[in-house]
């Protein structure tokens, strides 16, 4: 039975240059993450869609100035949207609506309430950095599971 690649808490420290205190705020702040039970002396284990659940909040929070308190009100809903299938031709932009703290894609006659539109794209070329991957020729990688017909 093959495992599949494991991400540790330093390399997200490393591809998002942060410190490991400001991840653990996060985990600790931030649902799922916060809802899950640790053991003593055993080190978390992240995927590939984590290492992308962080860099949007880095984004998020750094690039855009929204705290982290707001951010935790969408968190589960931005970790599920992040892992979902993507279309390969759907937008990198998110709408977070501010009503109901939930995230989805955006859609041009889909917004008719208030919210925040993020583009994912800065937060994907982070990840694909980190992981060797020309974001130019692999533009449409989503980092998981896609649609098929």
């Amino acid at each position: 039975m093959s495992e599949s690649i494991k991400i540790t808490t330093k390399d997200i420290c490393v591809a998002l240059n942060i410190g490991r205190h400001q991840l653990r705020s996060w985990t600790d702040s931030l649902a799922p993450y916060s809802h899950r039970e640790t053991k003593e002396r055993s080190a978390s284990r992240y995927d590939f869609g984590d290492l992308l659940f962080f860099a949007v909040v880095q984004h998020l929070h750094g690039a855009l100035g929204i705290g982290i308190p707001f951010i935790a009100g969408f968190s589960e809903s931005l970790y599920k949207f992040i892992r979902q299938p993507q279309d390969m031709h759907s937008t990198s932009l998110i709408f977070v609506n501010v009503k109901n703290r939930r995230c989805t894609r955006v859609v041009n006659e889909d917004i008719t309430q208030e919210g925040i539109v993020v583009d994912l794209q800065p937060a994907q070329a982070k990840v694909y950095k980190f992981l060797g991957i020309s974001s130019q020729q692999q533009i449409q990688l989503q980092l998981g599971l896609l649609k098929v017909n």
